[in-house]
């Protein structure tokens, strides 16, 4: 990464990161996508049950593999939703029996310089986990979606987020024809439900992942 880009989203994730143990949240700064992987395990106890959201950050930074690996060697049990071969009713128990799992590990979709977490959610199997169940919530974002405010995070989500993962997924909105959120009444709309969290009511049960690369969506 360019030198001067490396020294910008640590000073900014340095930021966001006081902010954020203002509102009882916690965070660490990576300056390497390759050191994810590894700082989500050491965060993990051993034998807990492990959720996933769903989040293309966490393929891009290994730490979806580490977590099969993980629970390949028995260090933890992994509630995995991307299994191949599971049917679509296999699918749905595993997102609930995420909503009870010790532990969830996911992305975001905003970060604002208020230490303020939004998400964009379609179903919130998701955000449900993350608000209320598992004890500790490990959340994983490249800098690249750190924001000023809730309304760029609003933005950013319809006008970016939203129709890249609209097309990624194969959905059939307007967003993912055109690139452009028309704020559509589809019933394969992914924006169904926005979360904000503003703050913690257990403080060290929320820490942010901050990774000094552009990450996801």
């Amino acid at each position: 990464m360019d030198p001067y880009i490396g020294w910008f989203y640590r000073r900014r994730a340095e930021s966001v990161i006081e902010a954020l143990k203002k509102n009882r949240m916690n965070g660490t700064f990576l300056a390497q996508a390759g050191e994810a992987a590894s700082a989500v395990m050491a965060m993990i106890p051993e034998g807990a049950s492990v959720a996933m959201g769903g989040s293309v950050t966490m393929a891009e930074t290994g730490v979806v593999e580490a977590l099969r690996q993980g629970h390949r060697e028995g260090k933890l049990k992994l509630i995995d939703r991307y299994e191949p071969g599971l049917a679509p009713e296999q699918v749905m128990e595993r997102l609930r029996q995420g909503l009870i799992a010790e532990v969830i590990v996911s992305g975001i979709n905003a970060i604002t310089e208020q230490g303020e977490l939004v998400f964009v959610d379609a179903t919130c199997n998701r955000v449900a986990p993350i608000l209320f169940g598992p004890t500790k919530v490990i959340l994983v974002a490249g800098c690249n979606k750190i924001v000023p405010n809730l309304a760029f995070a609003q933005e950013r989500i319809r006008h970016f987020v939203a129709p890249t993962n609209a097309k990624r997924i194969g959905r059939k909105t307007p967003c993912a024809e055109t690139g452009q959120c028309a704020d559509c009444a589809s019933p394969e709309r992914i924006c169904n439900a926005t979360v904000v969290i503003h703050k913690q009511a257990r403080a060290e049960r929320l820490h942010v992942l901050l990774v000094g690369a552009d990450l996801g969506y």
